[in-house]
């Protein structure tokens, strides 16, 4: 196996000063670029690397074609990777675009990203903070400089040398590395793999992912985010389909680091994109909104006055009607998105069709929601792809097709749309379409799992509790149903409540089978009404008072 590549947890942060316009801001100046590579290959108590200071130099390269001034620093203990750092932070000056580098050893543990020092004398997980570097602390401390934009990328790569057999959430490293998030606006979080999955080596000098991201680092005109989606469509291609890069996006601006003659170098997002971009909108600037969290209180009147300044700009018009969408405007949503499927605007057919397929400002028609969707899927947009396949999938506004659903989806979960790939291990776990293949089932499952797909980290979860296709381990499945129940899968909140219930792979434990199922009662399940009265007559007046508290606090943590 080849350790973790956290080839990019690559903590793309980019911190931006939003402008006040609510116009796009684009701008023309000069813009000072710099950046830290670090490579560390030759470590004393762990096996030394293939790649690292190739890949490092590699990176060096492209950044300095591009206009990067680059400082290079190899094979660094603990205390030369803290001064580097601390000295190259002490250069950045406001607006400034700022790139750090990290190939080397890097691993996870209690869902903590660590990069290791090349003097790391690590023998189990609770060395880690003593002798590595948390990966989270680098963002932090980064995030509260002045520059105008931080692209963090970290290569630490392979094999796990501290792997154990437990996988519990408090105990040894655990295989990949964990997702890491940034509380900071305008941040791109990417892994050279999924997080929780391992990267490849290759066969060359150089890693298949950093091939690929100096590849397309050199192509002129490219948005950052165009950058790394073209590497991983490299990536999947190469590897066929053994390692799927990863991003997690909140940019604010589209950072383009070569721009084309004329070109501008950032375009930073509107009030109107902050609060109502879409996931799958190709336009998209900026991070986006989920359906379930956009505010129509905010996103309409900013998106409002982006039409009013700007009113040829399409993705303002269909933003607008997504915001209308939630408020319950239909009608309103219907008149823009038409306007914007006039000018052949994608996220206007997908608005659209989801108008017809809820009966929001038009006469419901299941139909005609899957023609539009069609449509823009045929054009190349994800949701609508993965949509397709889910109603062939369903028989919804189509008849019944498990191999055209299986066309639509693979489509879809070829560039990451996790939630096809859900029901693509949907298709192969029950034989839908295809022969019944639990392995296929569990790799699809697996890939939208990493991708942050709640309903496949249940299914994942479930296979893993039921010894389904993989080895049967508690642990595991209850590592990954913890997982499911941050993002708010009510299934999760089920099995965990039963996990902690009936003492499968732990000990029994009221108080904590109490917490989750009243999680799953206050979204309808029944069953976990029933089984929360027995355990809450068993109960303390303490105990009540302690879950009381910790339920408000997951309150509080869910809604701000």
């Amino acid at each position: 196996m080849k350790l973790v590549r956290l080839l990019i947890s690559s903590v793309l942060v980019v911190l931006i000063v939003l402008c006040t316009s609510v116009l796009a801001a684009e701008s023309d100046k000069p813009v000072r670029k710099i950046a830290l590579v670090i490579g560390n290959k030759d470590y004393k108590s762990l096996p030394a690397l293939k790649n690292s200071i190739a890949d490092a130099e590699l990176i060096s390269g492209a950044l300095r074609k591009v206009g990067f001034e680059v400082t290079r620093v190899v094979d660094a203990d603990k205390t030369a990777l803290g001064r580097a750092m601390a000295a190259f932070r002490g250069q950045i000056q406001p607006d400034d675009i700022v790139l750090i580098y990290f190939a080397g050893h890097g691993v996870q543990a209690n869902e903590e990203n660590y990069l290791i020092p090349v003097d790391a004398a690590v023998k189990s997980a609770d060395d880690l903070p003593w002798f590595a570097i948390a990966a989270n602390e680098v963002v932090r401390q980064f995030e509260s400089s002045q520059a105008g934009s931080l692209i963090f990328i970290l290569d630490a790569c392979r094999d796990n040398p501290f792997q154990t057999a437990s996988r519990s959430i408090g105990g040894a490293p655990t295989r990949g590395l964990a997702r890491i998030d940034s509380n900071k606006i305008g941040t791109l979080i990417a892994f050279s793999t999924s997080p929780g999955s391992v990267a490849q080596d290759g066969d060359g000098k150089n890693s298949p992912y950093t091939k690929a991201l100096a590849t397309a680092l050199l192509e002129p005109g490219q948005s950052i985010e165009s950058v790394f989606k073209r590497a991983r469509a490299q990536v999947v291609k190469t590897t066929q389909g053994k390692q799927l890069p990863w991003e997690n996006s909140s940019l604010v601006t589209d950072i383009v680091l070569q721009p084309q003659a004329g070109g501008k170098a950032i375009i930073e997002a509107t009030p109107c994109d902050l609060a109502a971009a879409h996931p799958s909108d190709p336009e998209r600037i900026g991070p986006s909104v989920d359906y379930a969290n956009l505010d129509p209180n905010v996103a309409i009147p900013a998106c409002e006055a982006a039409i009013k300044q700007s009113p040829s700009t399409m993705r303002f018009k269909t933003l607008l009607a997504r915001a209308l969408d939630k408020a319950g405007r239909g009608d309103e949503a219907r008149a823009l998105n038409e306007v914007a499927m006039k000018a052949g605007n994608l996220a206007g057919y997908h608005n659209m069709g989801n108008l017809y397929r809820k009966g929001l400002g038009v006469e419901k028609d299941v139909s005609k929601a899957f023609a539009l969707y069609l449509h823009a899927a045929e054009l190349g947009h994800m949701e609508d792809q993965g949509n397709v396949g889910y109603m062939y999938m369903q028989g919804q506004g189509v008849k019944q097709d498990y191999k055209q659903a299986m066309k639509w989806l693979a489509m879809a979960g070829d560039q990451n749309w996790a939630p096809a790939l859900d029901k693509m291990g949907l298709l192969y776990l029950n034989g839908f379409g295809t022969k019944a293949d639990v392995a296929k089932a569990l790799d699809f499952f697996q890939r939208g799992a990493n991708l942050g797909d709640r309903n496949a980290m249940v299914n994942l979860a479930t296979l893993y509790m039921q010894g389904n296709g993989v080895k049967q381990d508690n642990a595991i499945a209850r590592d990954i149903f913890t997982r499911a129940a941050r993002l708010g899968a009510v299934a999760a909140y089920m099995n965990l409540g039963n996990i902690y219930n009936e003492g499968k792979g732990v000990k029994p434990d009221p108080m904590e089978a109490a917490f989750w199922y009243t999680l799953a009662s206050r979204e309808g399940r029944e069953e976990a009404l029933k089984q929360l009265q027995v355990i809450l007559a068993s109960l303390s007046e303490d105990e009540r008072q302690q879950l009381t508290e910790r339920l408000d606090d997951w309150t509080r943590q869910k809604f701000g």
